[in-house]
C-alpha cells in the first residue's frame, strides 16, 4: 500500500508546527489574553486547516502551561506570567548553556564550530544582545542533542524570543534596557572567547550574562546562587 509522497506526509507535522508558532505568537504577545477561549474550529476555520494541526499545537501549548484544559471551561489561554520565562531562562543557563559548553565545546577546534559560537565582532548598535544570547544557546543546544534540541528550542528559547521584545516585555512589567551595556560586554567577551578556543573563559561570561538576564527578568539573586558570586569575570 502507498504511503503517499514525502510533502503528504510531512504536510501534517509542518501544519502543525505553524499553528503551534502561530498560536505561541499571540499568547506571549499578549494578543490572546489569559482566560480568552481557543475554540478549536474556529481557529481551523480561520486558517484553514483541519482540527488535527490545531489540535495538536494546542496539545503542546498544554503541556508549555501556556494554555489550559479543562472538561468545563474548555480550551483557555492559561494565567501565564513573566515567572514562567524566569524559568525559562534558568533551564537554558543552568542545564543547557553550560552543559553542552563543557561537553560539546570540549577539545573542539575553533573552525569547527558554529559560526555564531566563534564571531570575534562586537554586536552592532541594533542587535539585540538577549536575541543574540539566545541564537547562541540554540547553535550550541542543537550542536549537543541533535533532533531533540528543536523541542528544546521550541519550548524554551522560542518563547523567550518573543518575550524579550519590547513592547511584549515592558507589558510583563520587564524592563530589557536594565544591566544591558553589561550584558553586551559579557556576550561580546563570550564570542571573542570562543573564537580564540578559550571555553573557560566562555563560560565564565555566560555565567554573568545569565545571571544578568534573570536579574533583568525579575528573579532574586538569592534563586540562582552562581559559582564565585563574590566576584565579576573580567571582561575580555
Amino acid at each position: 500500500m502507498s504511503m503517499g509522497s514525502l510533502e503528504e506526509q510531512l504536510r501534517p507535522q509542518l501544519l502543525s508546527g505553524l499553528a503551534y508558532e502561530r498560536l505561541l505568537a499571540e499568547i506571549v504577545s499578549g494578543r490572546l489574553a489569559p482566560g480568552q477561549r481557543l475554540r478549536l474550529d474556529l481557529l481551523a476555520h480561520s486558517w484553514a486547516v483541519s482540527r488535527t494541526p490545531v489540535r495538536e499545537a494546542l496539545t503542546r501549548l498544554s503541556d508549555m502551561r501556556f494554555v489550559h484544559v479543562s472538561p468545563n471551561a474548555g480550551t483557555r489561554v492559561a494565567n501565564w506570567s513573566r515567572v514562567d520565562m524566569i524559568e525559562r531562562a534558568r533551564v537554558i543557563d543552568r542545564l543547557i548553556v553550560k552543559d553542552s559548553l563543557t561537553r560539546s565545546l570540549a577539545g573542539s577546534a575553533a573552525e569547527s564550530l558554529p559560526g555564531v559560537l566563534t564571531t570575534r565582532t562586537p554586536l552592532a548598535d541594533t542587535d539585540c544582545e538577549l536575541v543574540a544570547y539566545l541564537d547562541l544557546a540554540e547553535a550550541l543546544i542543537s550542536r549537543e542533542f541533535g533532533r531533540l534540541g528543536s523541542l528544546i528550542v521550541g519550548d524554551h528559547i522560542e518563547p523567550l524570543r518573543l518575550f524579550v521584545a519590547p513592547d511584549t516585555a515592558r507589558r510583563h512589567g520587564v524592563d530589557v534596557d536594565s544591566g544591558r551595556p553589561r550584558r553586551r560586554a559579557l556576550l561580546t567577551a563570550a564570542r571573542a572567547a570562543l573564537a580564540q578556543g578559550a571555553h573557560g573563559a566562555a563560560s565564565e561570561a555566560l555565567d554573568a550574562f545569565g545571571a544578568s538576564f534573570l536579574e533583568m527578568l525579575g528573579a532574586t539573586p538569592a534563586a540562582f546562587p552562581r559559582r564565585g558570586a563574590d566576584s565579576e569575570p573580567p571582561l575580555r
